[in-house]
């Protein structure tokens, strides 16, 4: 219903739902165990590869930092996941970690190529 009754009305962010979690919705499922779950990717905090190099670390998996529109992303470490019980709410932490998930790599192209890749996309196979 929108109302957000389990966080007695008073949630602390709120994103729509899947379209097939609308009641609205042609495609609805009325399924609350599925549309829960489907709810709780929608907080998944992600690492951020902005177009411009920069890696950052997303507490809201939106990537604002890269004007929401990064080259790639990667859920954050579990310790940075908003919804993990070992959440530390360490921004500097998570940035270092996230920078962690980019790291340059070699890589071996199936046509058997070898390239470089400063982010570790492997983009250039």
């Amino acid at each position: 219903t929108g109302s957000c009754k389990n966080c007695n009305g008073n949630p602390d962010k709120t994103v729509d739902a899947a379209k097939k979690c609308q009641v609205l919705s042609s495609k609805f499922i009325d399924d609350s165990a599925t549309c829960t779950a489907s709810c709780k990717d929608s907080f998944a905090s992600k690492c951020c590869l902005c177009s411009n190099g920069k890696v950052v670390y997303s507490r809201t998996g939106s990537c604002k930092n890269c004007n929401g529109n990064p080259d790639k992303t990667v859920d954050a470490a579990k310790k940075c996941q908003v919804l993990s019980s070992k959440f530390i709410d360490d921004s500097a932490t998570c940035t270092a970690s996230c920078k962690d998930s980019f790291a340059s790599k070699c890589c071996l192209c199936s046509n058997g190529k070898v390239v470089y890749s400063r982010t570790g996309s492997c983009k250039n196979c």
